[in-house]
């Protein structure tokens, strides 16, 4: 497996604080975005915990493959983080998105929770991997779009699942085939809630590094002054052994 990966994080132009965190590995063909849930205290440690958490168990494989079941690991890092919580945060709580992909061979395995997000982008056009766990989404599924009608306005911020809740979380797990030449991109929703999925794919389409690319879409979203921190990572795929992953 050859790839090549980058990620960035950006203020945006309203937020006063950082509560975004990302996470990659090219050895391990791993991305991952967090965006601490904002208006509660500790949002921006919920997230970078979730990135302590996942370097330590990467850390031990070194340049071997791992063995994670995504959603086996995330139900771990929700365990301690959801006890962290309980002690620092009684009152409140805290918590925070979490998207987390991993290459297995020419598999894509994708691990979600909240309202970040996975793409992938394939022969110039893109995909949207994800669903996002919040109220706004959740009326949508259930009644259509006409639902918009009579929605609150902040129901398409109002988290339905997020890390950090007490209770048995539901993690949705989505496989996508890989070919040479496919970008995979992760980022919260302070990028595609703002710049939209047709300007990600424009943006994907124009540049071959990733680290152009990430900057380009922070660009994007910080010109139409993004109300929210901007987190992207990225990885475009050079070549891929089906059988081996290498």
């Amino acid at each position: 497996m050859k790839i090549r990966s980058h990620g960035a994080t950006h203020l945006g132009q309203i937020r006063i604080s950082n509560e975004d965190a990302f996470y990659l590995s090219e050895i391990h063909g791993v991305l991952a975005v967090a965006d601490g849930i904002g208006g509660l205290p500790g949002g921006a440690q919920a997230s970078e915990r979730i990135v302590s958490l996942l370097e330590r168990a990467y850390k031990p494989y070194g340049h071997k493959e791992s063995q994670y079941e995504l959603t086996e690991l995330i139900h771990k890092i929700n365990q301690i983080i959801s006890h962290e919580v309980s002690i620092a945060h009684p009152e409140t709580g805290a918590g925070s998105t979490l998207t987390l992909s991993q290459i297995q061979g020419d598999q894509l395995h994708v691990a979600h929770v909240g309202d970040s997000a996975a793409y992938i982008f394939h022969q110039g056009h893109l995909e949207k991997l994800t669903t996002d766990h919040t109220m706004e989404q959740e009326l949508i599924s259930s009644h259509g779009e006409e639902a918009h009608h009579n929605m609150p306005p902040e129901y398409a911020h109002t988290l339905t699942r997020c890390i950090g809740q007490p209770v048995d979380l539901k993690i949705d797990h989505i496989r996508a085939h890989l070919d040479p030449g496919d970008k995979i991109l992760l980022c919260t929703d302070g990028l595609n809630k703002v710049i939209g999925d047709a300007a990600i794919e424009k943006l994907l389409g124009q540049d071959d590094s990733p680290k152009a690319i990430c900057q380009s879409m922070i660009d994007a979203a910080n010109a139409l002054n993004s109300p929210d921190n901007v987190t992207v990572a990225i990885t475009i795929i050079d070549s891929l052994d089906p059988a081996t992953g290498e």
